[in-house]
């Protein structure tokens, strides 16, 4: 059974904070860290939020507003902690150590629908996960991926794992989990292992894989998110932020503040390489050009800069879309209530 689905054992923090799926990504200019007991008041009178997230390219606009003080400003104390992987922050949120977290929309309905206590409150992007090959490989479209070892980011019920499985399902004639050998694991571990020969193909997020590809030792197939667009007419809402219903009830006031500070910045974000690269240059120490460029090229215009209910409706889609035909223990039902 996936960890997904595992029953959360209460954590200390310090356990937390090492490991489970994946050892924290610290970073002393982003992250403040609270006590296991802080409420939602801090002591200046602004509102606390704690929050996990993984190593993300498109986080950066979202790690700018913090460097820049701009939740400050809204009145929110954000305390921010980055986990190597999911299922770290998914370990985070059934322990109650965190009250929101950047997940995938697909992934936290299947927590909803297993019990647990989650809202998406909105996107940060539409799915733009690479499809990496070795240059050298003659694997030359998704259909030569059949009876290949392929190294998946996440899960078995992870949300861009299932939306490659739906994509290869539906659109290209075979079915990974019984055509392929398949590796899970964190991205930069996926791309590590396509470069030591031991997977044929790695799906990651940026920046796992990007100086490869810079270099030209990676080839890519294309951005599952893309790809997945234009074979379905969907549009593939799936990276977002998600809260406890209660917290939200308690602070929806600060919860609106986030989502609009977010949201401004994401938009300034969308069209402007320059903001990408200098976030990126200070925030992941990325000084390449040539990788500045292979992240811009895959993230431009895919950050979400509105969010209402046609945007949840286009993500609802999407999540029925991949109940017909991800995992069969993924998501056996899409969950009512999922979206604040």
């Amino acid at each position: 059974m996936s960890h997904l689905n595992s029953p959360g054992a209460a954590l200390s923090r310090r356990r937390l904070l090492t490991g489970l799926g994946g050892a924290l990504v610290g970073s002393a200019l982003l992250t403040a860290c609270g006590s296991d007991d802080a409420d939602s008041s801090s002591n200046d009178g602004r509102t606390t939020i704690r929050l996990a997230g993984i190593p993300a390219s498109a986080l950066a606009a979202f790690k700018l507003a913090l460097k820049e003080g701009a939740f400050e400003e809204a009145g929110l104390d954000i305390r921010y902690e980055e986990y190597a992987e999911s299922a770290a922050v998914y370990t985070a949120y059934r322990a109650g150590q965190v009250d929101g977290g950047l997940g995938g929309i697909p992934s936290t309905a299947n927590l909803v629908a297993t019990g647990v206590d989650r809202k998406v409150v909105f996107a940060l992007q539409r799915t733009t996960n690479g499809i990496l090959v070795r240059a050298d490989s003659g694997i030359q479209s998704i259909a030569d991926l059949k009876g290949r070892k392929l190294g998946l980011f996440g899960s078995a019920i992870g949300s861009s794992t299932n939306q490659f499985f739906a994509l290869c399902r539906e659109k290209h004639g075979f079915n990974p989990t019984t055509d392929c050998q398949v590796q899970y694991g964190a991205p930069n571990l996926m791309a590590e292992l396509l470069g030591q020969g031991d997977v044929d193909m790695a799906l990651v997020i940026d920046p796992a894989g990007a100086p490869e590809l810079a270099s030209g030792k990676y080839r890519s197939l294309g951005d599952l998110g893309v790809l997945l667009e234009e074979a379905t007419g969907l549009k593939a809402f799936t990276a977002g932020w998600d809260f406890a219903s209660e917290f939200i009830e308690k602070n929806r006031e600060a919860v609106q503040a986030f989502v609009d500070v977010n949201l401004r910045y994401q938009t300034r974000f969308n069209n402007d390489q320059s903001l990408w690269d200098a976030a990126l240059r200070e925030l992941y120490n990325i000084d390449d050009q040539a990788v500045l460029d292979v992240i811009w090229n895959s993230q431009r215009g895919r950050l979400v800069e509105q969010w209402g209910d046609a945007e949840k409706q286009q993500a609802a889609q999407l999540l029925t879309f991949l109940s017909e035909n991800g995992e069969p223990e993924f998501l056996p039902k899409v969950p009512d209530g999922l979206f604040a």
